[in-house]
């Protein structure tokens, strides 16, 4: 990745298929919260890399926001990074904390509900040979 000296940390980030990606978290969630999305919905969502096989988006809702139950075509995970948010998938509620890290199937239903200001890391994934010989 070629790095331009003139570029914010922002506008590097948003090369999503760059071959190296760096982003403080803390200071993208803040802009996100500060954003006209945010204001207008209930939550927020800024894809930080999209590569073969894998992307991952950072998401900001707000206290008691809602992510309606839809599915996701490949295997995904679920990483806290603030507040608290109650994630269902069937019968099965997980309270996602910083720090948790949640797995959920391809194809499972599931739906999300902030408890209070909350953000977390979404990875898409799907298995490839690369990505399987790593496990």
């Amino acid at each position: 990745m070629e790095m331009n000296s003139f570029e914010t940390p922002r506008q590097r980030a948003h090369h999503v298929s760059d071959p190296l990606i760096m982003i403080d978290c803390v200071a993208e969630i803040a802009r996100l919260r500060g954003g006209e999305a945010y204001t207008t919905a209930d939550h927020a969502a800024h894809t930080i890399t999209k590569q073969p096989g894998m992307r991952v988006v950072l998401i900001a809702l707000k206290a008691g926001g809602e992510m309606n139950e839809h599915h996701a075509d490949a295997p995904i995970t679920l990483h806290g990074l603030q507040g608290r948010v109650n994630l269902t998938v069937g019968d099965q509620t997980v309270r996602l904390i910083p720090g948790l890290l949640v797995t959920v199937a391809q194809g499972m239903p599931h739906r999300l509900e902030a408890i209070d200001e909350s953000a977390f890391l979404l990875t898409i994934g799907g298995g490839t040979a690369s990505t399987d010989a790593a496990s």
